[in-house]
Protein backbone atom coordinates (compact mmCIF):
# COMPACT_ATOMS: atom_id res chain seq x y z
CA UNK A 1 0.00 0.00 0.00
CA UNK A 2 1.27 3.49 -0.81
CA UNK A 3 0.01 7.04 -1.13
CA UNK A 4 0.96 8.43 -4.54
CA UNK A 5 0.59 11.94 -5.94
CA UNK A 6 0.79 12.47 -9.71
CA UNK A 7 1.17 16.05 -10.91
CA UNK A 8 -0.92 16.88 -13.98
CA UNK A 9 0.32 20.48 -14.03
CA UNK A 10 2.27 22.89 -11.85
CA UNK A 11 2.10 26.14 -13.82
CA UNK A 12 0.20 29.41 -13.41
CA UNK A 13 -3.34 30.51 -14.33
CA UNK A 14 -2.28 30.95 -17.97
CA UNK A 15 0.30 28.19 -18.38
CA UNK A 16 3.23 28.16 -20.75
CA UNK A 17 3.01 25.95 -23.87
CA UNK A 18 3.37 22.23 -23.03
CA UNK A 19 2.47 22.91 -19.38
CA UNK A 20 -0.79 23.09 -17.43
CA UNK A 21 -2.14 24.90 -14.41
CA UNK A 22 -1.57 23.37 -10.97
CA UNK A 23 -3.50 20.12 -10.56
CA UNK A 24 -2.68 16.65 -9.22
CA UNK A 25 -4.14 13.21 -8.51
CA UNK A 26 -3.93 11.27 -5.26
CA UNK A 27 -3.95 7.46 -5.46
CA UNK A 28 -5.34 7.42 -8.99
CA UNK A 29 -8.89 8.35 -7.99
CA UNK A 30 -8.81 11.74 -6.19
CA UNK A 31 -8.30 14.80 -8.38
CA UNK A 32 -7.28 18.10 -6.82
CA UNK A 33 -8.26 21.13 -8.95
CA UNK A 34 -8.46 21.12 -12.74
CA UNK A 35 -6.30 23.08 -15.11
CA UNK A 36 -6.93 23.81 -18.77
CA UNK A 37 -6.36 20.23 -19.98
CA UNK A 38 -6.68 17.98 -16.93
CA UNK A 39 -8.85 15.35 -18.63
CA UNK A 40 -6.51 14.96 -21.61
CA UNK A 41 -3.50 15.02 -19.28
CA UNK A 42 -4.88 12.08 -17.32
CA UNK A 43 -4.93 9.95 -20.45
CA UNK A 44 -1.46 11.15 -21.41
CA UNK A 45 -0.09 10.12 -18.01
CA UNK A 46 -1.83 6.75 -17.79
CA UNK A 47 -4.82 7.66 -15.59
CA UNK A 48 -8.32 6.69 -16.73
CA UNK A 49 -10.61 9.71 -16.09
CA UNK A 50 -13.44 7.28 -15.33
CA UNK A 51 -11.48 6.15 -12.25
CA UNK A 52 -11.77 9.60 -10.67
CA UNK A 53 -14.21 9.29 -7.76
CA UNK A 54 -13.49 12.61 -6.05
CA UNK A 55 -12.69 16.10 -7.27
CA UNK A 56 -11.44 18.47 -4.57
CA UNK A 57 -11.60 22.15 -5.52
CA UNK A 58 -9.45 24.45 -3.40
CA UNK A 59 -11.46 27.43 -4.65
CA UNK A 60 -13.50 28.46 -7.66
CA UNK A 61 -11.28 30.76 -9.67
CA UNK A 62 -11.49 29.80 -13.33
CA UNK A 63 -8.06 28.19 -13.67
CA UNK A 64 -8.91 25.69 -10.92
CA UNK A 65 -12.10 24.34 -12.51
CA UNK A 66 -11.63 25.28 -16.17
CA UNK A 67 -11.73 21.73 -17.54
CA UNK A 68 -14.60 20.51 -15.36
CA UNK A 69 -17.00 20.51 -18.34
CA UNK A 70 -14.50 18.35 -20.27
CA UNK A 71 -14.34 15.79 -17.47
CA UNK A 72 -18.12 15.68 -17.14
CA UNK A 73 -18.53 15.32 -20.91
CA UNK A 74 -15.96 12.50 -20.97
CA UNK A 75 -17.93 10.73 -18.26
CA UNK A 76 -21.20 11.21 -20.15
CA UNK A 77 -19.75 9.84 -23.39
CA UNK A 78 -17.49 7.05 -22.20
CA UNK A 79 -19.70 5.99 -19.32
CA UNK A 80 -22.32 4.77 -21.77
CA UNK A 81 -19.78 2.26 -23.11
CA UNK A 82 -18.43 1.22 -19.72
CA UNK A 83 -19.68 -2.27 -18.87
CA UNK A 84 -19.60 -1.67 -15.13
CA UNK A 85 -21.33 1.69 -15.31
CA UNK A 86 -20.01 4.97 -13.98
CA UNK A 87 -18.52 5.32 -10.54
CA UNK A 88 -20.18 8.34 -8.90
CA UNK A 89 -18.11 11.53 -8.94
CA UNK A 90 -18.19 13.54 -5.72
CA UNK A 91 -17.11 17.17 -6.03
CA UNK A 92 -15.81 18.69 -2.80
CA UNK A 93 -15.24 22.41 -2.50
CA UNK A 94 -16.10 25.73 -0.88
CA UNK A 95 -19.77 25.84 0.11
CA UNK A 96 -20.10 29.39 -1.23
CA UNK A 97 -19.37 28.41 -4.84
CA UNK A 98 -18.98 24.71 -5.58
CA UNK A 99 -22.63 23.79 -6.25
CA UNK A 100 -23.05 26.76 -8.59
CA UNK A 101 -19.90 25.88 -10.56
CA UNK A 102 -21.01 22.27 -11.04
CA UNK A 103 -24.51 23.36 -12.03
CA UNK A 104 -23.16 25.84 -14.58
CA UNK A 105 -20.85 23.19 -16.06
CA UNK A 106 -23.76 20.79 -16.50
CA UNK A 107 -25.86 23.62 -17.97
CA UNK A 108 -23.10 24.48 -20.43
CA UNK A 109 -23.13 20.83 -21.56
CA UNK A 110 -26.96 20.87 -21.85
CA UNK A 111 -26.97 17.63 -19.89
CA UNK A 112 -30.71 17.71 -19.25
CA UNK A 113 -31.59 18.46 -22.88
CA UNK A 114 -29.54 15.53 -24.16
CA UNK A 115 -30.49 13.28 -21.24
CA UNK A 116 -26.88 12.70 -20.25
CA UNK A 117 -26.02 11.80 -16.67
CA UNK A 118 -22.54 12.51 -15.33
CA UNK A 119 -23.36 10.84 -11.99
CA UNK A 120 -22.04 13.80 -10.00
CA UNK A 121 -22.76 14.75 -6.38
CA UNK A 122 -21.65 17.95 -4.64
CA UNK A 123 -20.18 17.85 -1.12
CA UNK A 124 -19.87 21.49 0.02
CA UNK A 125 -17.47 22.35 2.83
CA UNK A 126 -17.23 25.47 4.93
CA UNK A 127 -13.83 26.88 5.92
CA UNK A 128 -12.51 25.04 8.94
CA UNK A 129 -14.81 22.05 8.46
CA UNK A 130 -13.63 18.45 8.13
CA UNK A 131 -14.92 15.60 5.98
CA UNK A 132 -14.64 11.84 6.48
CA UNK A 133 -14.96 9.59 3.46
CA UNK A 134 -14.20 5.90 2.92
CA UNK A 135 -10.42 5.80 2.67
CA UNK A 136 -9.50 9.34 3.66
CA UNK A 137 -10.15 12.38 5.81
CA UNK A 138 -9.96 16.07 4.90
CA UNK A 139 -9.34 18.91 7.35
CA UNK A 140 -9.38 22.54 6.25
CA UNK A 141 -8.49 26.11 7.07
CA UNK A 142 -9.68 29.15 5.08
CA UNK A 143 -7.22 30.46 2.53
CA UNK A 144 -6.35 34.14 2.15
CA UNK A 145 -7.52 34.88 -1.39
CA UNK A 146 -10.07 37.12 -3.15
CA UNK A 147 -12.70 34.33 -3.38
CA UNK A 148 -13.75 31.77 -0.74
CA UNK A 149 -11.24 28.95 -0.63
CA UNK A 150 -9.58 26.42 1.60
CA UNK A 151 -6.26 24.78 2.22
CA UNK A 152 -6.58 21.06 2.96
CA UNK A 153 -4.87 18.35 4.99
CA UNK A 154 -5.40 14.91 3.44
CA UNK A 155 -5.03 11.79 5.60
CA UNK A 156 -4.91 8.41 3.84
CA UNK A 157 -6.59 5.86 6.14
CA UNK A 158 -4.86 2.94 4.41
CA UNK A 159 -1.30 4.17 4.96
CA UNK A 160 -1.61 6.93 7.55
CA UNK A 161 0.20 9.25 5.13
CA UNK A 162 -0.61 12.94 5.47
CA UNK A 163 -0.13 15.75 3.00
CA UNK A 164 -1.23 19.36 2.97
CA UNK A 165 -2.02 21.44 -0.12
CA UNK A 166 -2.73 25.14 -0.08
CA UNK A 167 -4.50 26.07 -3.29
CA UNK A 168 -4.07 29.80 -3.86
CA UNK A 169 -3.35 31.87 -0.77
CA UNK A 170 -1.26 34.69 0.55
CA UNK A 171 1.16 33.88 3.39
CA UNK A 172 -1.04 32.14 5.95
CA UNK A 173 0.30 30.89 9.32
CA UNK A 174 -2.89 28.82 9.73
CA UNK A 175 -1.55 26.55 6.97
CA UNK A 176 1.53 25.81 9.10
CA UNK A 177 -0.75 24.62 11.90
CA UNK A 178 -2.79 22.53 9.45
CA UNK A 179 0.37 20.94 7.99
CA UNK A 180 2.13 20.36 11.31
CA UNK A 181 1.69 16.56 11.25
CA UNK A 182 2.16 16.16 7.48
CA UNK A 183 5.10 14.67 5.61
CA UNK A 184 4.50 16.75 2.49
CA UNK A 185 3.33 20.30 1.79
CA UNK A 186 2.28 21.32 -1.75
CA UNK A 187 2.34 25.11 -1.73
CA UNK A 188 1.67 27.69 -4.40
CA UNK A 189 4.40 30.15 -5.43
CA UNK A 190 2.64 32.28 -8.03
CA UNK A 191 4.61 35.43 -7.12
CA UNK A 192 7.90 33.79 -8.08
CA UNK A 193 11.19 33.72 -6.11
CA UNK A 194 10.09 36.34 -3.58
CA UNK A 195 7.87 36.86 -0.56
CA UNK A 196 4.50 38.54 -0.91
CA UNK A 197 4.33 42.14 0.25
CA UNK A 198 1.56 42.32 2.90
CA UNK A 199 0.97 45.97 1.98
CA UNK A 200 0.80 45.42 -1.79
CA UNK A 201 -0.45 41.98 -2.77
CA UNK A 202 -3.91 42.52 -4.29
CA UNK A 203 -4.02 39.07 -5.88
CA UNK A 204 -3.33 37.49 -2.47
CA UNK A 205 -0.82 34.93 -3.68
CA UNK A 206 2.39 33.56 -2.18
CA UNK A 207 5.96 33.52 -3.40
CA UNK A 208 8.53 30.77 -3.00
CA UNK A 209 9.89 32.40 0.16
CA UNK A 210 6.43 32.37 1.72
CA UNK A 211 6.08 28.66 0.92
CA UNK A 212 9.48 27.92 2.46
CA UNK A 213 8.60 29.83 5.64
CA UNK A 214 5.35 27.91 6.05
CA UNK A 215 7.15 24.58 5.46
CA UNK A 216 9.69 25.47 8.13
CA UNK A 217 7.03 26.55 10.60
CA UNK A 218 5.09 23.32 10.00
CA UNK A 219 8.14 21.07 10.21
CA UNK A 220 7.16 19.04 7.15
CA UNK A 221 9.64 16.64 5.57
CA UNK A 222 9.25 17.82 1.97
CA UNK A 223 7.94 20.93 0.22
CA UNK A 224 6.78 20.93 -3.42
CA UNK A 225 6.22 24.22 -5.21
CA UNK A 226 3.38 24.64 -7.71
CA UNK A 227 1.46 27.37 -9.52
CA UNK A 228 4.54 29.19 -10.82
CA UNK A 229 5.99 29.62 -14.28
CA UNK A 230 8.27 26.74 -15.23
CA UNK A 231 10.82 29.28 -16.45
CA UNK A 232 10.99 30.75 -12.95
CA UNK A 233 11.29 27.46 -11.09
CA UNK A 234 15.12 27.38 -10.88
CA UNK A 235 15.06 30.81 -9.21
CA UNK A 236 12.13 29.80 -6.99
CA UNK A 237 13.91 26.66 -5.82
CA UNK A 238 17.14 28.50 -5.12
CA UNK A 239 15.36 31.18 -3.09
CA UNK A 240 13.27 28.68 -1.12
CA UNK A 241 16.22 26.38 -0.36
CA UNK A 242 17.99 29.21 1.42
CA UNK A 243 15.21 28.97 4.02
CA UNK A 244 13.98 25.36 3.72
CA UNK A 245 16.42 22.97 1.98
CA UNK A 246 13.98 20.10 1.29
CA UNK A 247 12.08 21.78 -1.54
CA UNK A 248 11.47 20.51 -5.06
CA UNK A 249 9.34 21.04 -8.15
CA UNK A 250 7.96 18.20 -10.25
CA UNK A 251 7.42 18.25 -13.99
CA UNK A 252 3.98 17.50 -15.40
CA UNK A 253 3.37 13.75 -15.27
CA UNK A 254 5.83 13.03 -12.46
CA UNK A 255 4.73 11.20 -9.31
CA UNK A 256 5.88 11.15 -5.70
CA UNK A 257 5.14 8.66 -2.92
CA UNK A 258 4.13 10.07 0.45
CA UNK A 259 5.71 8.09 3.33
CA UNK A 260 3.36 5.83 5.30
CA UNK A 261 2.93 6.46 9.03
Amino acid sequence: METRVTFLGTSTAVPEPAHDTASFIINGNILVDMGWNATLRMGQFGVDPLNIEYLILTHCHHDHYLSLPALLFYRMMMGQRHSGGLKPLRVIGPAADVARVVSLALGFLQAERFQLDAQVTVLPLGPGESLEQPGFRLDTVPSIHPVPGMSYRFTDHATGARLCFTGDTAFNPAVATLAADCSVLIHEAALGPVAGDPANNPALHSGALDAARIAGMAGVVQLYLVHALAAQMPECLAAARAIFPAVDWKADGESVVIPAR
